[in-house]
Parts: C-alpha cells; structure tokens; sequence
C-alpha cells in the first residue's frame, strides 16, 4: 500500500498531469466574472480602507462590475498586489485586466505570479526567461487581454502592481482551463450511505441519500454524537479537489454542522483523515481498518489525536460552503464526520474532482456508453444453475458442466466456452441465481449475450435462435422452494424476442419498479407450442446495478 504522503504527491502528479496534457477544450474565463470565483477567494496585499471609499474591495475586483467599483491598494506602492485563488489548479493561458471603473485609477503595468500552494512562487516570464512586465490598461473602462507566452499550472496567481494613473487599482480576469473542479458522486450514480439516520415521518426526510447537496431536505443521524459520519461513495477511485456542505433545509428548525472532519478509503477496510499538505492547518492523520460496510473500527493512530484536520461549517441552514483542498487525494469513498453542530447533526455534502472518464475497469459498470461507471453488484459473487422443477439432477449436471460463475466472472469474452448456458434438459424454464451478498435497490439488469464464434453454424445452435422466447430477471430477499412460481410480485422485467430484441448483444432489463433484494434470477422461456421445445440461453457476463 502506498504511504500517505506517497499517495498525496500521486494525487498532486495526477492533477498537474491532467492539467498539463492536451485535453482542455473549453479554454475561457475561470470565474471572477461568472462569480464562481468566490470573495473569500479574493485577497491582496492591502485595501483602501471602507471607511475612506466604500468603493474599494477584493471582492469588487471583478471585470465589468458597475462603475465606481474596483480594488484599490491602499498604498501607492510597487509591492501591492492582488491574488486570485483558483480553487483547482489549471492550465492559465492569459490575463485580462481593467481599471476601477471611475475615470481616472487604473494600473498601466503589471506584473504575474503563480503558485500552486500559496508558498513557493515563481513569475511568469517571457521567451527570454526574464520576469514578465505586462501592458497595463491606458483608461479605467476598457479591458486589456494579455496572452501568456506559455501556458502555466497553477491554483493562485497573484497580480503585482508596477506602473499605475493616479492610483493602483484594478479588475482583473484569469483565462485558461480547469478540469478538476466539477461535481462528483452526485445521484443516481453516486451512493450514500451513514452511520445512522432518523426514520421518522416515514422516511420522508433524513435518509442517507437526501444528504446529497443538491437535496432540499439532508441526512439526520439518529444519534447525537461524533461518530457519527455520512459516506459518499463515487464509482472507480477519483482525484477528489474539493468538498461542499450545507445545512437541513426542509424545516424550520436550525439544524447544521459547524465543524467536522473528512476521511477517505478505496476499500472501507483502511481509511485515512484527511491532512492538509502545508503548514496552515493540523497535519496529521488517524488511519484505521474496519471490515467492509461497517461501523465498527479499529483505530491505529499515526500520530497525536490533537492534530486532526478539522474543517469549518456552515453558519446557517442555506449558505453552501465550499473547502478546496490543498492536497487533493484519489479515492472511492469520503466520509463526513461531524465534530461540532447546532441543535442536532444534519448536513448536505457534496464533492468536487475530476470525473472519471477511463475504462470502468473490475467490478463497475456502465449502463450506456455515456454515463459514468457505477457498481456492478454482481461482480464475483457466488452464482449457480437450477430448476424449479429437477433441482438435483441439475445440480448433478451443474457440477459436471460447472460454469454458472462465468457470467459473473468480469471477462467480455462472447465466445461459447467464456459464457454460462441455460438449457431446458432438466427443467421447463432454467434459472441463474446469484447472490449479492447483502440485501441491496435493484434498479435494473445488463446482460451481455452470446455473439462469438460458432453462432453462425445455425445446425448446430439453432435451439438457441429457433426456441428461446424471452429472458425474466426476478428480484428477490430470499429463494423459494422449488415448485414455487417466480411469477408472483417479484419480476423486475422481462426481454422477449420481439423484433429481435432478445438476440441483440446486450440486452438493457429495466425494473418496472424499485427492487429490493438479495437474490437476482434470470429465467429463460421458450417459445410455447413449438414443435421442438428444447432451446438455450446463452449468458455471457450478466451486470446488477442499484
């Protein structure tokens, strides 16, 4: 396993490397103007005080705001500056500047820095290697772009006043690309759970996945402690860059958390706090194990408990508030853990990273090409062949021919000796079982069919084609016994052979409606009163999604 700080600086190289390679499309403003470049995010060297002009603030040194407004340094020095945080590193391809929209302060000349931390910088400088004296604006109204002669990585850039009209003061714009500041884990894809939640007024509030931030209500623990945690879990392992939290909107009690801290695994067996790379903030980590999807833990302490990184708040029930972090880490599963609230725990969490865009890879899925990877429920889990009516002489059979885990074994392969067969030698209507372990939401089934080798020899196989009718996925907590029909309430839908439906590559079941189980089957039927009632299905690699 890679140490902890082994794994912060891989996180680090992964964000730099996306930045750095060729993939940014959509190059243009990185939000001072759009405002999602936060005023917090805006800090400088020193501001004229409010009480001299009201006029003049950080916040205020915005590209076209109304007239009057800026940043306005409060002294006329060259060592003023003003600093933009960009949240996520980017790639910053060039700066646009424009003077207090007054009529006579302006900066002519200006020079940039940039950092990835907010402690080693270095300047931006020209073809000659020498640091960059920028062009300034020669009014206060119009707005000076000015190209960068190479691109650079950073989070921060600071804007150094050189030459100014009277006064140095400005409005300023980044321009570039950022490909890691995106919402991540959001529904459907991304699955929450918690270490408790309340269960009143019949589930219509407080569940785990009403603590999303999106949600208009939040997860409420059941009990009021610092245990207490709520998990995001995002699909394949991401590089995570920020966190989001509010407060429980849907009562008018004042319900949030004010202070907690984050921690983060790959398998809910060894989790880390989160510890910030620099030395603004605790450094130091707990980690502990646990056995998946638990909350009882073992804690190993790395080092003091006194230094855990805490994050702040929120203040009330509707400001959202953003944490960028300053060692952002890849990983499938965040855990909120709240430390301080008003009234009772209950929060809205959300995240900010890099969407995954590469092979879903063992154990996930997507249900089409489009959408991110989720899940895949049945991965490796224990699966087996059976008829409702001659169970043991299939079992007999299941042990000579074997291969019910092929469908669930994760290899794409479509040929015939790489899939699972049903047939109907033992039994009217053969079943595939798997069990997924748990009791798990069943939103719908993806079976990949038989399309290798040997399918055209139609002599041959064409039981398969000829007689095969309909395949039926059923949903349930517990098996039944063996002469009871599966046809009852338990069928999360059916693929028939209509149009050539059922011997298409991939067949896409939808439930009908939300399925809870254990247990999924998938049973085969042939075609009624057909002449020759033998026939097979052919399952190649069947995928369970929640």
């Amino acid at each position: 396993m890679l140490s902890r700080w082994t794994a912060g600086l891989v996180a680090l190289l992964v964000l730099v490397g996306l930045c750095s390679a060729q993939v940014c499309v959509n190059n243009g403003p990185l939000g001072m103007i759009t405002g999602k470049i936060q005023d917090w995010q805006i800090t400088a060297s020193s501001t004229y005080p409010q009480e001299w002009d009201k006029h003049c603030h950080e916040k205020y040194a915005r590209i076209y705001l109304p007239n009057k407004l800026g940043w306005c340094a409060k002294y006329k020095s060259s060592s003023e500056w003003l600093q933009v945080d960009l949240g996520v590193a980017a790639k910053v391809t060039g700066l646009m500047t424009q003077g207090r929209g007054d009529g006579v302060e302006w900066v002519t000349a200006f020079m940039a820095s940039y950092s990835m931390d907010a402690f080693n910088w270095q300047y931006v400088t020209d073809q000659y290697g020498n640091q960059r004296v920028f062009e300034g604006n020669v009014d206060s109204y119009g707005v000076k772009h000015s190209y960068l002669d190479s691109p650079i990585i950073a989070r921060f850039i600071k804007f150094h006043t050189v030459h100014w009209h009277r006064h140095p003061s400005m409005r300023v714009e980044v321009f570039g690309c950022q490909l890691c500041k995106e919402p991540i884990g959001l529904p459907p894809y991304g699955k929450m759970t918690a270490s408790s939640f309340s269960s009143r007024k019949r589930k219509r509030s407080c569940q785990p996945e009403d603590g999303n931030i999106l949600s208009n209500k939040a997860w409420c623990s059941k009990k009021q402690d610092e245990n207490q945690w709520i998990q995001v879990d995002v699909g394949p392992p991401t590089l995570i860059t920020g966190i989001l939290t509010k407060g429980r909107e849907d009562t008018r009690r004042k319900h949030w958390v004010t202070r907690f801290k984050v921690s983060y695994s790959n398998d809910t067996r060894v989790w880390y706090f989160y510890k910030d790379a620099n030395h603004l903030d605790a450094k130091n980590h707990w980690l502990w194990t646990s056995p998946p999807n638990t909350s009882t833990h073992q804690f190993i302490p790395d080092i003091h408990t006194e230094d855990l990184m805490e994050f702040g708040g929120n203040m009330d029930k509707h400001m959202e508030r953003v944490h960028y972090l300053n060692s952002p880490f890849v990983a499938r599963y965040v855990r909120f853990h709240p430390i301080e609230w008003h009234q009772k725990i209950s929060m809205r969490v959300g995240l900010l990273g890099c969407p995954y865009t590469g092979h879903c890879g063992s154990g996930f899925m997507r249900v089409n090409d489009d959408t991110p990877c989720i899940e895949n429920l049945a991965f490796k889990k224990e699966s087996w062949i059976n008829s409702r009516r001659h169970y043991k002489r299939h079992i007999r059979n299941r042990i000579v021919h074997g291969h019910a885990s092929r469908a669930v074994d994760g290899d794409f392969n479509r040929n015939l000796n790489s899939c699972t067969i049903l047939d109907n030698l033992y039994g009217d209507n053969p079943v595939w079982m798997v069990d997924l372990g748990r009791k798990a939401k069943i939103a719908g089934v993806m079976i990949h069919t038989w399309q290798g080798s040997g399918q055209e020899d139609v002599t041959k196989y064409k039981n398969y084609q000829s007689n095969l009718d309909k395949l039926v996925v059923y949903v349930d907590d517990k098996l039944k016994d063996e002469d009871d029909s599966y046809a009852s309430g338990n069928m999360c839908g059916y693929v028939s052979r209509l149009n050539n439906a059922l011997f298409l590559p991939r067949l896409h079941i939808s439930c009908i409606r939300p399925m809870e189980g254990r247990y999924v089957l998938v049973e085969a039927w042939g075609v009624p009163n057909s002449w020759s009632r033998l026939f097979s299905a052919v399952l190649c690699e069947v995928q369970i999604y929640e």
